[in-house]
């Protein structure tokens, strides 16, 4: 098991978020949800390829910054959702969304429990739920989805765990 404490992952993906906000600015606020979904299938998909192959071709892009993405997608999408329901999306700040970034993180980390370190993990159980997400997301409420947005970026969070 990796001895490593998932404070570190979230760190590691934080940074990786605040260097992509600094370099693209705050553009993911323009596209829809759906898009964003779109992108984490894609992600989701490039890992499921990896793992099945056995090898990655493209060794510069580790398969652990494709784990990263996924998450930061998935905060991505809670964080609009958030500023749907607070604030104005003109309005929005930099410093609006580290503030939302680190209160998802933290309520990620109430998510979780020793649970998912005795779970049996898979990235094919997250692309299972990615996608009933992209047929089904407009049939859940505002809570459900947050909750299933959670229950897939914890999922993820401990998937990247596994594989660093």
């Amino acid at each position: 098991m990796n001895h490593l404490s998932i404070d570190f992952f979230i760190k590691k993906c934080g940074k990786l978020f605040y260097d992509k906000l600094k370099d693209y600015d705050l553009s993911w606020k323009f596209l829809k949800n759906s898009s964003i979904i779109d992108q984490i299938l894609i992600k989701v998909v490039r890992i499921k390829n990896i793992q099945l192959k056995g090898y990655q071709e493209i060794k510069e892009e580790k398969i652990t910054d494709t784990y990263m993405d996924i998450i930061n997608y998935i905060i991505i999408i809670l964080i609009k959702k958030d500023i749907f329901f607070i604030l104005n999306f003109d309005k929005i700040s930099y410093d609006d969304v580290v503030f939302l970034y680190k209160k998802k993180f933290k309520s990620i980390k109430n998510c979780i429990n020793d649970n998912y370190e005795k779970k049996i993990l898979s990235i094919n159980n997250v692309l299972k739920n990615v996608l009933y997400l992209k047929e089904n997301e407009k049939k859940f409420s505002f809570k459900e989805l947050e909750k299933f947005y959670l229950k897939i970026l914890v999922e993820t969070l401990f998937l990247l765990k596994k594989s660093f």
